[in-house]
């Protein structure tokens, strides 16, 4: 007959819960509702059987629970193999038992064996309710062989020596290393304590492709609205390089991250990150495209645990590679490191990522949660973790060692057979049925949950997906070990060392070295600055306002202020001609689809005798650098006599102006429209506050549109001496409202 253990739940309580293949929910238990029955044994007088009368191949014919028959479970039809030195049900891997009174003892967990008829039953208690199984002998087998408990090579174990608190190590050393600003010169050493200066400071650094090194001090409180935007809660760090972020040990992010975007060479040290909400996605520190970046002494503290309300501490997506997470903190983390964005390859195959001497506080998940990548994961400190510790998924390859797990139920987690549900607690959360493959070696595993998985921990190095379809080749330790040298902690000092060092306040950083300077930009609200890296100049009268930049097209000599939120005066001269265009272009740059909506406060001619020249409204072009019968573009606004559209759809031809429609309602309060769709677009104004648009003006270009569009503000008088002046507010893209 054969043997029960936990490894049985693995197989009875999946058709219980009626989950899939490593699915993320729990769901009730669903009984169908039958009429109570005899269970085989009731009122029988039965004598002990005997361990070697079980031995043999058994396959499960029907399953009891309270007393009602389940005949269409998934274990029915099961194989279950009980040996002397173990049993395998459902053709998991041998695992070891107790048998004495006719009983089957795994895990604390009785099982009741019976005779009924020709067959035997076994009982026990689950879940608070009364199962029995009738089994009866069968000659077929398991398909699938025993692991081989030892690998092909050895493992060679790390070398335990003197790790270095402020030394870098992992795969951020690899290819020229990861520096940051290392060798930044005085005059690109700054210290900010304002971060829309930051802002404006990074954008101008996209702007100018800049790689030039700097040294980033931080200091103060920075907040979710000193970023891109309020609902874009992070300072974006895109299309530049070879920078070091410093926060000093008082310097707070309060709700706001860092978001980079083909970064390249970026060191973070000792920042206090209060995770944002997740508007729009917003994370901690989100890496996409990115590679060769230091996260270090980094503290993340969830401020809500209320499920999905915070994303990412540190999630290193969209084929980052060559990344090290180091001697950081997460406190009631959520979802603390997400390694690979989707169950799609794309670029993921290419990540790879050290994560060492991190603490994992009290934390939730993804420690981290890999697709695809190589990752790995040494010395680190999970402390009561809650769901799991490290997962792999889909192809990705994970190396675990030399870690200390302190009260966790489920230290790896792996979306494969055998990682099925077991009692009541899910043993995957995991999503999809493409294997994940990991090793483990030298952890230390102490104050072992009641709930804990089975096995403990999970590891994988042969199948390919749920159902127990294997390679033809397991893994070996070789397949995952790094390229690069390291040293290591034991692992059970990790438990005193990690504390003492993760986190900020570990470098003495009490102060920055230099003084405030906000990177040379004027932090009074409307006014921007220049890239403060030499040899690099910004065109004349481009500041940054926000995430918007302001230009004179032609000789508009115009000017923009705002109010610091969502108010913003923009002034200009000039003439909007068909072979010629002057005016003030307050924008940024959108890629794809969009909708951009203004209320338009006022429009000021300054008495110009050219009404049908000046206009303010919404615009956007292909290049802002194109003039005359190249400048490609699309506009909607107010001109001195009525409210107009203007395209220009070819290179080489005359620009198109008329009158938009008019709409059906009006109050005064005039909103302006302004549509991308594929190569087509729609213009059309509102007088009734944007309840209410005209038909829209629709104009379609000959030539394809670029995926990225120049959008904003466009504003000039009709003149080429004098100034008007128009106030904005309330401006929306894809509504999501912006401020300046």
């Amino acid at each position: 007959m054969k043997h029960f253990n936990n490894v049985f739940f693995i197989a009875l309580l999946v058709s219980i819960f009626a989950i899939t293949a490593c699915t993320d929910g729990k769901e009730d238990l669903l009984l169908p509702p039958e009429e109570e029955i005899k269970e085989p044994g009731d009122g029988e007088a039965q004598n002990e059987i005997k361990l070697a009368d079980l031995i043999g191949t058994y396959k499960v014919q029907t399953v009891w629970i309270d007393g009602a028959s389940v005949l269409d479970g998934w274990e029915v039809g099961d194989i279950w193999e009980i040996a002397q030195d173990g049993i395998r049900i459902a053709c998991a891997p041998k695992v070891e038992f107790t048998y004495a009174n006719s009983t089957l003892k795994v895990n604390e967990v009785d099982y009741k064996v019976s005779v009924t008829g020709n067959s035997y039953s076994v009982s026990f208690t689950a879940d608070n309710k009364s199962i029995v199984l009738l089994l009866a002998t069968t000659s077929d087998v398991c398909l699938i062989s025993e692991p081989d408990p030892t690998p092909t090579e050895p493992y060679v174990p790390p070398v335990v020596g003197t790790v270095e608190l402020d030394k870098l190590y992992g795969y951020a050393t690899a290819d020229a290393g990861t520096t940051g600003g290392a060798g930044a010169t005085a005059a690109n050493t700054h210290h900010f304590n304002n971060g829309k200066a930051l802002q404006q400071w990074l954008n101008l650094r996209e702007k100018n492709k800049s790689l030039v090194p700097a040294i980033v001090w931080l200091s103060g409180t920075f907040n979710k609205d000193e970023g891109r935007g309020g609902s874009s809660p992070w300072f974006d760090v895109k299309r530049t390089g070879n920078i070091t972020f410093i926060g000093t040990d008082d310097f707070t992010m309060k709700n706001i991250g860092f978001f980079l975007v083909e970064a390249t060479n970026i060191i973070i040290r000792n920042i206090y990150i209060e995770m944002p909400k997740a508007d729009n996605g917003a994370d901690g520190v989100s890496m996409q495209k990115s590679n060769n970046v230091w996260v270090d002494h980094c503290t993340f503290k969830s401020m809500n645990q209320t499920s999905d309300y915070e994303d990412g501490s540190c999630d290193i997506t969209h084929g980052t590679f060559n990344v090290t997470v180091s001697w950081s903190h997460f406190i009631n983390a959520q979802k603390t490191c997400l390694i690979g964005h989707s169950d799609s390859q794309s670029d993921d195959v290419k990540i790879t990522a050290t994560l060492h001497h991190n603490f994992f506080d009290q934390s939730n998940s993804r420690h981290p949660r890999v697709r695809y990548g190589k990752v790995h994961v040494y010395n680190n400190y999970f402390n009561k973790v809650s769901t799991y510790g490290v997962g792999s998924a889909y192809g990705a390859m994970v190396l675990v060692e030399n870690n200390y797990f302190d009260g966790v139920h489920l230290p790896t987690d792996i979306c494969t057979y055998p990682a099925k549900k077991s009692g009541s607690s899910y043993v995957s959360n995991l999503t999809g049925k493409v294997a994940g493959y990991l090793f483990e070696a030298d952890n230390t595993y102490v104050n072992k949950p009641s709930n804990a998985s089975d096995p403990y921990p999970f590891i994988n190095v042969e199948y390919k997906a749920y159902n127990g379809e294997k390679l033809s080749t397991p893994l070996t330790y070789n397949d995952f070990k790094p390229a690069y040298d390291y040293i290591v902690d034991a692992s059970e000092t990790i438990k005193d060392v990690v504390p003492s060092g993760a986190g900020v306040g570990k470098l003495g950083y009490q102060t920055a070295p230099v003084e405030v300077d906000n990177g040379g930009i004027a932090v009074t609200p409307g006014q921007g600055g220049e890239d403060p890296d030499p040899g690099i100049t910004p065109p004349v009268g481009e500041p940054v306002i926000g995430n918007w930049t302001k230009s004179d097209i032609g000789t508009s000599g115009g000017s923009c202020t705002s109010n610091g939120s969502e108010i913003i005066t923009i002034t200009g001269k000039g003439k909007f001609e068909s072979s010629a265009q002057v005016f003030t272009f307050v924008y940024q740059k959108i890629s794809g689809d969009f909708a951009i909506t203004a209320k338009l406060d006022s429009y000021d001619r300054n008495n110009t005798s050219n009404p049908n020249q000046g206009v303010a409204g919404l615009l956007f072009t292909t290049d802002i650098g194109a003039t005359g019968k190249n400048f490609i573009h699309a506009l909607a606004g107010k001109g001195g006599d009525g409210y107009y559209y203007s395209h220009r759809l070819d290179a080489d031809s005359a620009a198109d102006r008329k009158k938009l429609n008019d709409p059906t309602s009006s109050d005064s309060d005039v909103y302006l429209k302004l549509e991308r769709v594929g190569d087509t677009y729609n213009a059309s104004y509102s007088l009734d506050g944007g309840t209410t648009y005209g038909n829209p003006i629709t104009g379609n270009f000959t030539s394809a549109l670029p995926p990225e569009l120049y959008v904003g503000l466009v504003v000039n008088s009709g003149d080429n001496s004098k100034v008007s002046t128009a106030v904005f507010s309330d401006v929306q893209i894809n509504e999501e409202p912006q401020s300046f």
